[in-house]
């Protein structure tokens, strides 16, 4: 599966079963499944890691904020002018310094949102192929039944035609094949 790009375009060919080729199918499933599940693991280790990183950026803006906050009572401790909790307040989400680190809080947080969304794309792709996996069991099935086999024609007329009705069978399904993947 491939993002494309920005507009989440999405490839689901590892999502398409080849009737005439169920056994290859069957033993690449596993191998699929694995890949997927393994991205979703390594997605899901990406959101904590960038959630401990979070948290590390939420103890430096409070060291930085402690820090601006000292710096301001000591400046204004000689000075007549009593300054409330709030011009305090004021006077730290201006400094620079505090900025920087809110900017870096706000680029944590915008990673974080991008790796939870690698996160429940990952999810849909390991459901998509759960759900594969239980397409190949029917088609399976279906096929022990005979399900896919051709009839046959008890005279030389009658093959005739069956032989044109199957080939106007396979010319659809490439024409649909070719316009499905143009789309």
């Amino acid at each position: 599966m491939k993002k494309n790009n920005k507009d989440a375009v999405y490839d689901f060919d590892f999502l398409e079963i080849d009737l005439n080729l169920l056994d290859e199918e069957w033993l690449n499933q596993p191998k699929r499944f694995y890949e997927s599940a393994t991205q979703l693991a390594d997605a899901e280790a990406e959101v904590e890691e960038i959630k401990l990183d979070i948290s590390l950026q939420k103890d430096e803006i409070d060291t930085v904020r402690a820090e601006l906050d000292l710096a301001i009572r000591k400046k204004h401790s000689h000075s007549s002018d009593k300054l409330t909790e709030n011009a305090i307040s004021n006077l730290i989400i201006n400094k620079p310094d505090y900025q920087d680190e809110k900017k870096k809080m706000n680029k944590l947080q915008a990673s974080l949102n991008e790796a939870k969304h690698k996160v429940g794309i990952s999810r849909a792709a390991v459901s998509a192929l759960d759900h594969r996996k239980s397409a190949l069991e029917r088609l399976v099935s279906l096929h022990g039944q005979n399900y896919f086999s051709s009839p046959k024609a008890p005279d030389k007329g009658g093959r005739e035609i069956t032989d044109k009705i199957e080939k106007q069978s396979v010319r659809s399904r490439g024409r649909k094949r070719r316009k499905h993947k143009d789309e």
